[in-house]
């Protein structure tokens, strides 16, 4: 069980620099991704002096107590590092749940039109819920809202493919919810 005081949040991971790297033996890898050697620690701090730049270190073996670096410039090495954190964040797709909201006597043009937009996001990798409500005395027509759903459901079947097998029923909704393929 981790102890953690209470309004203190967990730390995010700490890259260690230079002297704050307390291991007793460091390898040292350039910028090229070269491998130079294990060194004391002593040693290291003398090699990232003569050479202007920062020792960086990437991991930490507590077996052989041995710190992994890399000698490059701390500055440099921050920015390219967000730099790649930025790209990782823009190619990921968030997939949100569309939801189309209609009447059981919708117009076929009215119809048509929430159809093709619903085809959009379902081409754009989001999922896409049909949803009619039926009010007061409508509620007598929840047959005609079940074949207005199917229908809907068999002509996006290109698109998207139908979580149940029929619409889900509630108290005045039904609905259905259309994956993309």
């Amino acid at each position: 069980m981790n102890f953690r005081p209470k309004g203190k949040k967990p730390m995010a991971h700490q890259t260690y620099i230079n002297e704050a790297i307390k291991a007793p033996n460091i390898m040292i890898v350039d910028e090229e991704g070269n491998n130079l050697g294990v060194f004391p620690r002593t040693k290291a701090l003398m090699m990232k002096d003569e050479a202007g730049l920062d020792l960086v270190q990437l991991s930490y073996d507590r077996d052989k107590m041995v710190s992994t670096v890399k000698m490059v410039d701390y500055g440099k090495y921050m920015y390219d590092k967000s730099k790649e954190e930025k790209a990782k964040r823009k190619k990921q797709k968030v997939k949100e749940m569309k939801e189309t909201k209609i009447k059981y006597s919708i117009a076929e043009n009215d119809l048509r039109m929430k159809m093709d937009k619903s085809i959009e996001f379902l081409q754009d990798g989001h999922s896409v819920k049909f949803t009619i409500r039926l009010r007061g005395r409508e509620r007598i027509y929840g047959n005609k809202a079940k074949e207005k759903l199917m229908f809907i459901a068999e002509e996006l079947a290109a698109y998207g493919k139908m979580r149940d097998a029929k619409p889900k029923e509630e108290s005045s909704w039904y609905s259905i919810i259309l994956f993309s393929k």
